[in-house]
């Protein structure tokens, strides 16, 4: 009889660690979950940044082009 109980015991705890690794790997699916959704916000906002920085780069050089074109016309001038 000693021995069945010890065998209940060992199985209550060994069910009680599965259960608790269970939860363990839920909770790191749903933190994956949540990291790969930041990664693909982050992403997205990268390419609005890019986006960006190439047309203010646009921009730049039409100003640029400008500045020259000006110093151009002050140096026929003068």
């Amino acid at each position: 009889m000693d021995l069945l109980k010890q065998l209940e015991s060992k199985m209550q705890t060994l069910v009680q660690q599965r259960n608790q690794l269970k939860d363990e790997l839920d909770a790191l699916k749903a933190a994956g979950a949540t990291g790969d959704r930041e990664i693909q916000s982050l992403k997205a906002r990268l390419e609005e940044v890019m986006a960006e920085k190439t047309s203010l780069e646009k921009d730049r050089e039409a100003v640029k082009e400008q500045v020259v074109s000006i110093l151009r016309a002050l140096e026929a001038l003068g």
